[in-house]
């Protein structure tokens, strides 16, 4: 009877044991299970064909080494001012001329921030130092996130 109750206690703590993983388990750890079968069944390997993106870059790197050697011979053949991108002198060779401007969207303030950000540009929020006396145009104050608040006019009864 002795020896019923501690198979019944093995069989127990291997139930125990082999919760959710069952038989499935045994079958993963095996080199020639079902599983390596299954295997065969997937979709098979195919190489990817050439990019066409691949080949211009290809072709376009030996040139841009070249031109690069040109740039350096150049260089040491003529004065730097020659280079300068700056200043464009009276040439019949065409040029183009790039303005930009970057612009932050969701700021809606115009120059009152503009001009407040651009005095305190070189110092950072922790090292300023007010001494002078609190006006209107010189407090800071938070962004608010969001839109604006909104006014509500509330009429009020007369008797």
């Amino acid at each position: 009877m002795e020896g019923s109750a501690g198979d019944g206690e093995r069989a127990a703590s291997r139930e125990l044991l082999s919760v959710g993983c069952g038989a499935g388990l045994h079958e993963k750890l095996l080199i020639n299970s079902k599983q390596g079968r299954r295997k065969d069944t997937t979709l098979p390997i195919v190489k990817i064909p050439r990019s066409s993106i691949l080949d211009r870059v290809q072709h376009f790197l030996p040139q841009m080494a070249q031109a690069n050697e040109e740039l350096a011979k150049e260089m040491t053949a003529k004065p730097a001012s020659h280079f300068d991108i700056e200043t464009v002198e009276d040439t019949l060779d065409s040029f183009i001329e790039m303005n930009v401007a970057v612009i932050e969207l969701n700021e809606s303030d115009t120059s009152s921030d503009e001009e407040s950000s651009s005095e305190d540009s070189s110092q950072s929020d922790s090292d300023v130092c007010i001494t002078d006396e609190v006006m209107q145009n010189n407090i800071r104050l938070p962004k608010q996130n969001g839109k604006g608040g909104k006014i509500e006019i509330l009429e009020s009864e007369k008797d």
